[in-house]
């Protein structure tokens, strides 16, 4: 039997790139905050963390709110919070948002 990070971290980059692949449906404008959060797992998943971090390199993580952060970072799940953190990063790069940073901060 394997590890868990060598069967676990897999799923975290192909839900990567299946979030990087809905860049094509959505160039006519940002994914919406209800999409994002409607299609939040109930339980958290090392791919669903992998498409939230793709979400945000393709700036669709602006939209989403501090509440609905902390619903995803509270979740205590490691890929969910790298995932999260790296997206709301990559989405807000270039705006010196306050509120990023200090999450952020607080995460790392």
């Amino acid at each position: 039997n394997a590890p868990a990070g060598f069967v676990n971290w897999p799923d975290f980059h192909n839900g990567a790139a299946a979030g990087l692949a809905l860049r094509s449906d959505a160039q006519s404008g940002k994914l919406t905050r209800a999409w994002i959060v409607f299609n939040r797992p109930k339980v958290p998943t090392f791919s669903h963390a992998g498409v939230l971090m793709a979400l945000g390199l393709n700036g669709h993580l602006s939209s989403l709110t501090a509440t609905d952060l902390y619903r995803y970072l509270s979740q205590e799940h490691e890929a969910t919070t790298v995932g999260t953190l790296l997206g709301v990063a990559a989405s807000k790069l270039g705006t010196a948002d306050p509120a990023t940073s200090r999450m952020c901060f607080l995460h790392l």
